[in-house]
């Protein structure tokens, strides 16, 4: 499927390419993997682990709500510079996947979470991963476990039907990807995408 708010095969490789050289000269640790000589078998691939308070659950990454009497208890809200935010954390790895779906010639984001030093350990589920979104709002309304098309495992993943109108809205883009990926990674286990891949759309 080729036309306005699609990507070849051939675009998305360059893309993905330029991406991952930008990746490594500010050390952001994605990596381009898979077979590049078959559509659809090469995809690009980012690793993280970051720590949680162990008394702490995900929803502690969402947005707080507003508390209308925190004012009247400013004395005992206010932190102690000198006190160690969490006395106690916990691990959580993240996993993001990007790759090009040939059904509708665009790209498409893979992830998972685990509740463990490593991955595969404790998975967090699709409504876990949801709270993670600020506001508990997904844009796309798609989050769903799929099978990862390479490598055959379980998956979080968000299905590709809004993505042809991203694309249509960043048609100027010099990088599909990243004007696509900055617009879906907050609704992907919060996934951040550093300002300096800005550069590549320009």
């Amino acid at each position: 499927m080729d036309g306005p708010g699609t990507i070849t095969w051939d675009e998305f490789l360059e893309n993905a390419e330029r991406f991952v050289e930008m990746s490594s000269e500010i050390s952001d640790r994605w990596e381009l993997r898979g077979n590049k000589d078959v559509p659809g078998e090469a995809y690009i691939v980012h690793q993280e682990r970051q720590y949680i308070c162990s008394n702490s659950n995900l929803n502690d990454y969402s947005t707080p709500e507003n508390n209308d009497s925190a004012d009247d208890f400013d004395f005992v809200l206010k932190e102690d510079p000198f006190e160690a935010t969490c006395p106690i954390e916990k691990p959580l790895v993240t996993e993001h996947h990007v790759l090009w779906s040939m059904s509708y010639s665009v790209p498409i984001l893979y992830f998972n979470g685990w509740k463990s030093d490593f991955p595969g350990i404790n998975p967090i589920s699709a409504e876990e991963a949801q709270s993670l979104v600020r506001n508990g709002e997904v844009k796309y309304k798609d989050l769903s476990q799929a099978i990862h098309p390479i490598l055959g495992t379980p998956f979080l993943h968000l299905h590709p039907c809004m993505s042809h109108e991203l694309l249509q809205i960043t048609s100027n883009s010099k990088n599909k990807i990243v004007s696509w990926l900055s617009t879906v990674a907050p609704a992907a286990l919060n996934l951040k995408l550093r300002p300096e891949y800005c550069q590549l759309t320009m």
